[in-house]
């Protein structure tokens, strides 16, 4: 689906005080063609949306914290300083990679075999080689950009790595694929705290800043540039990570400073598809509990057993869409008949029982 708004996506779940998340904490947006969905990550866990933010799942217990990107059947995450490996299909870990030296691992580019990882502490610029993702392996590409590198995007038909900056007035770079060789693209962007970089179907760039918050497009050789979103109604706050979905034309963006995910649309208009409308409700299906509600906000949940004896709770913070939970997110067990109480953003409760035949 494709909307021009932006969508709340922050989650928090707590249960019976195992499993906790930072509502709103979210750094990276990145979409799957395969499956015409995106991926979100929110604190160190990844949700998913295919419907443009309508519904949320999380995918499986996979986690990412800053950069993402789909390759190869794979995704591939960097989750609190570790690259990360995961099945596509299945969301199945793969493998891992720690890269010895790392400071903060942050934007991530690809193309097969291999993704192109920023180092905003260090300056460095790493190769990480994927095609064996139980043993992944990595190399410096260059070691030292001299500046605060952030976003990454792979440019393969010029063979570069395009590299965004944190800063003021921040530059924007290029990285030879086979040297290492740096080259200045933009020396003064005229914007500041450049975060994200992605690129469209024509060559052009879509880039992510702080100050202020806007996506700037550029031109393949930066010869000329416009703002493509900004302003209030845009949903822009301190914008991060950024994907353009060639597909839909739509540019995805992970916000930082709100904790919402924004969806911003290129195409024809006439081909927009509305938000399906929904009724406040609690599902449980066997396998996964779907919490709904029109407003966004705090559920409260409560089980019990049949004698009434408390066994649970929880509480979690859910956009304004159906989002589903799994049991391994949700950290309640069924070892016994109960009942599960709910109460929603609207005040309403809502109660749900389980039973011994679902286990």
């Amino acid at each position: 689906m494709k909307h021009l708004t932006s969508l709340v996506a922050s989650i928090i779940l707590i249960a019976s005080g195992a499993l906790a998340q930072t509502p709103g904490n979210i750094e990276a947006a990145e979409y799957d063609a395969t499956s015409n969905r995106w991926f979100i990550s929110n604190g160190t866990s990844l949700l998913e949306t295919s419907n443009g933010g309508a519904s949320y799942s999380y995918f499986g217990t996979a986690s990412a914290t800053h950069g993402m990107e789909v390759v190869d059947g794979m995704l591939i995450a960097i989750g609190n300083n570790v690259i990360r490996a995961y099945d596509l299909e299945t969301a199945e870990p793969l493998g891992t990679l720690l890269i010895s030296g790392a400071g903060f691992l942050n934007g991530m580019g690809s193309r097969t075999g291999e993704v192109i990882v920023s180092d905003f502490s260090t300056g460095r610029i790493h190769r990480v080689l994927i095609a064996d993702p139980a043993n992944m392996s990595s190399e410096v590409l260059v070691s030292n950009t001299g500046t605060t590198p952030n976003g990454v995007v792979i440019d393969e038909a010029n063979n570069r790595a395009v590299i965004v900056n944190w800063g003021n007035n921040a530059p924007i770079l290029a990285a030879d694929l086979d040297s290492g060789e740096l080259t200045t693209l933009v020396n003064g962007s005229g914007i500041g705290n450049l975060d994200g970089i992605d690129l469209d179907s024509e060559g052009s760039f879509y880039v992510s800043s702080w100050s202020p918050a806007r996506i700037t497009k550029f031109s393949n050789d930066f010869s000329t540039s416009e703002i493509a979103v900004q302003g209030a109604g845009s949903g822009l706050a301190n914008p991060a990570d950024i994907s353009f979905a060639i597909e839909t034309d739509t540019l995805g963006v992970a916000n930082s400073g709100n904790g919402t995910p924004s969806f911003h649309y290129f195409g024809d208009t006439s081909d927009l598809i509305e938000t399906p409308e929904f009724l406040e409700s609690v599902e449980w299906d066997g396998q996964q509990l779907t919490l709904a509600c029109q407003q966004a906000g705090r559920w409260i949940g409560t089980s019990y057993d049949l004698t009434g004896k408390k066994l649970h709770e929880m509480e979690l913070t859910l956009p304004a869409a159906p989002t589903k939970i799994g049991l391994d997110r949700l950290g309640w067990t069924l070892n016994t008949p109960c009942i599960w109480s709910f109460v929603s953003p609207s005040g309403m409760r809502h109660s749900v029982k389980p039973g011994l035949h679902q286990l």
